[in-house]
């Protein structure tokens, strides 16, 4: 098995051989750190002197080929790797990834070492990947070292198992022998970037998403142009819902409303899918695979399993059984996950009981004060879902990982999953309970306007406030550590000669970017805005000013998230993806059940109940609801009929290159079929000769 590998690689060094005279060129010229791994102070030096080894070592030895300079302070005990890569080895890594660039056509296409002249921008080599892309190959690269049958423990801890296929550099991360490990900023481009994007002389213009795809990547360009999408589909309905707040309250308005809701949350979604894969096409990420798929995509990093093949690919790498994975959930997350919703359960009921004490006890007649105190029990219910969000996420991500599942895309699905449930628990079923069991009208409005805009303001404030602060006594800190650093600049130890190869521009941004958070990913943000979605459209009958308090809160939220990205945050690695995964149908599912909800809310309105006849039975009563709202489904279905997933020119686009890619095979096989059939005449007519000559020497032969 290694020997296939090792003749796989060696044969894509081989390919690696420009044909131009302007790309004959050096590969390895000023060293530039991208990545920076640091080891946590007095970690034991056999474990750090095994993982550098393995980072450098070739990768026909099971290596990651990568160049790595290490510096340690004599003073902090702290071991600080800068890693970056050859040319050669960058290339070769984005072949292999499929990183998609632009060819002369126009047209994006994955990398070929054997066909770089003809991409655009590949006259230097040097810049022909970006920055980002760089580092995307050095982490495929680390994350690709995994133990073999032979090594069962990290040197120098025994008791750090290590099973066969087990990925090294993420069992490094988890036992906190690596603390940190981050891609580093680009500077220059990224103060560009963020005095477009957040400041205030640009605060109301339209985010530059192919900026941001470039510096951070599809996934999270994905993510800040579905919060700009959502912010802007909030207008209209912020909009009539202002009208309608100041207009006499009817059962007509309401009903109106909420259909309006109802349809416009289906035109929304719809719209985004299409305006998504646009995006995905540009970008290179759009789904147009069969089913199946999933056979070719790698395994994730965090995947563990005794070392086999891909049945597809033929490719060496970890094997888990399903049934294994199977008794985890069932066994093991499943009765965690019940038990987490029954407490959400048992602590609406205390809020409920927390709240009619309060009535009861309470001094009643002292205006702003009795206000106060009844709507204390809610904001304090407004803190505890929050508190219980955050506990629960941190059990589904344990959880998840000890699934282990194989692909990323299925590891990200289960987890929002997981999370979407308990959300939604959590945050809609005191709606669910006084709408539909108190069948309390004014209680649900107060409760959702008190829940909407206290988790806004509490959101807002851990968010954006909380962030900038920290970052200014960070700043602090960081300028104090090189200042102390500098002065005992005598004391410090260089473990290799080569280390002052390592800009000492790169040891200050290291040293900073290493005291920065750690970006936690987009399913927070998502879920953000998952629980907001539900509370605008659920219940919208019941208080139409959700959607402007909404609206005003994305608003903020799109500029503070840009901010934390470009100043609070380390700069993530880069993410591939052709859709914003299983969000999109825990949105579309909330748009169903918010289609009952709001017949439901509209059906039991004493005015609605006046309009029927007297003696109408209850289960005709029902009924006839039943139908208006299956009608309303039909006009939702007929909506996402209408608007097509994927633009016409995209199916355009996407049949062309097919057809390019097939004519590009016809043609490379009728070559291949000239060849051979050259061979085959060149050696017959060989063969020829030599039967002619070997005749002629017969009949020259005398008897």
């Amino acid at each position: 098995m290694e020997s296939e590998a090792n003749q796989d690689i060696t044969h894509k060094s081989a390919a690696f051989s420009p044909s131009n005279g302007s790309q004959e060129q050096t590969i390895f010229s000023t060293f530039e750190p991208l990545v920076i791994l640091e080891f946590k102070p007095k970690s034991k030096q056999a474990a750090q002197e095994w993982l550098t080894a393995k980072l450098q070592a070739p990768r026909t030895e099971r290596g990651a080929e990568l160049i790595v300079k290490t510096n340690t302070s004599e003073n902090s005990k702290e071991t600080i790797l800068y890693i970056g890569a050859t040319t050669e080895r960058l290339l070769i890594g984005a072949e292999e990834m499929k990183i998609q660039k632009t060819y002369r056509d126009g047209s994006l296409r994955d990398i070929s070492l054997t066909d770089l002249d003809n991409f655009n921008n590949s006259e230097d080599l040097d810049r022909f990947l970006t920055t980002a892309e760089k580092q995307r190959v050095i982490l495929k690269g680390m994350e690709s070292l995994r133990a073999s049958e032979e090594e069962t423990f990290i040197p120098g801890y025994p008791k750090n198992s290590l099973y066969p296929g087990k990925s090294i550099i993420k069992k490094y991360l988890s036992r906190n022998i690596v603390s940190n490990l981050f891609p580093l900023h680009e500077e220059e481009k990224l103060k560009r970037l963020g005095d477009e994007w957040y400041t205030m002389k640009n605060y109301f213009k339209t985010q530059p998403i192919e900026k941001i795809q470039e510096y951070f990547g599809v996934k999270i360009a994905l993510y800040f142009s579905f919060l700009g999408i959502y912010s802007i589909s909030l207008v209209p309905p912020a909009v009539i819902g202002v009208i309608y707040f100041f207009s006499p309250s009817s059962m007509y308005r309401e009903a109106t409303f909420a259909v309006f809701n109802l349809i416009w949350s289906t035109v929304f979604l719809e719209g985004w899918k299409r305006y998504c894969n646009s995006l995905c096409f540009k970008w290179g990420t759009v789904d147009s695979s069969v089913s199946f798929s999933h056979s070719f995509e790698e395994p994730r990093a965090d995947y563990y399993g005794t070392m086999g093949r891909n049945l597809v690919t033929g490719n060496p790498e970890p094997v888990y059984p399903k049934w294994k994975r199977v008794l985890k959930f069932y066994l093991v997350t499943l009765p965690i996950i019940s038990f987490c919703l029954t407490v959400a359960f048992f602590t609406m009921l205390a809020y409920f009981w927390a709240e009619a004490w309060m009535k009861k006890n309470a001094p009643q007649n002292l205006g702003i004060i009795t206000t106060m105190n009844n709507l204390l029990p809610t904001i304090g219910y407004a803190v505890v879902i929050g508190i219980l969000n955050n506990i629960y996420r941190t059990i589904a991500v344990k959880l998840n990982k000890y699934e282990n599942h194989r692909l990323q895309s299925s590891y990200d699905n289960h987890l929002i999953v997981k999370l979407i449930l308990f959300e939604f628990v959590n945050c809609f079923i005191c709606l669910f309970y006084v709408a539909f069991y108190l069948r309390d009208r004014a209680l649900l409005k107060t409760f959702l306007g008190t829940l909407l805009v206290t988790q806004q303001i509490v959101g807002q404030f851990q968010e954006a406030m909380v962030p900038f602060f920290f970052m200014q006594r960070r700043q602090k800190q960081v300028d104090k550590a090189l200042r102390k650093a500098e002065g005992s600049a005598a004391v410090t130890k260089e473990v290799t000669e080569s280390d002052q190869d390592v800009d000492k521009m790169y040891k200050k941004q290291a040293a900073l970017e290493g005291m920065m958070d750690k970006w936690p990913g987009s399913n927070d943000e998502y879920l953000e805005m998952y629980i907001q979605f539900g509370y605008v459209y659920l219940f919208s009958s019941a208080f139409p000013l959700a959607a402007l308090w909404a609206m005003l809160n994305n608003f903020i939220e799109v500029r503070s998230d840009s901010f934390k990205m470009c100043r609070v945050f380390q700069r993530p690695f880069v993410e591939k993806a052709n859709s914003i995964g299983a969000w999109q149908p825990a949105f579309e599912v909330i748009g169903l059940i918010s289609v009952i909800t709001n017949c439901a809310l509209i059906g039991m309105d004493p005015e609605v109940q006046k309009l029927l006849p007297s003696d109408m039975s209850a289960v005709n009563m029902v009924l006839i609801f039943v139908a208006a709202e299956h009608i309303v489904l039909a006009i939702k279905a007929s909506i996402a009929l209408l608007i097509p997933d994927v633009p016409k020119w995209v199916i355009l686009q996407i049949a062309k290159q097919e057809y390019a890619a097939k004519q590009a095979l016809r043609k490379q096989r009728m070559v291949e079929a000239a060849l051979k059939k050259k061979v085959v005449l060149d050696a017959f007519s060989r063969r020829s000769t030599v039967f002619r000559n070997d005749s002629q020497s017969a009949v020259k032969e005398p008897l």
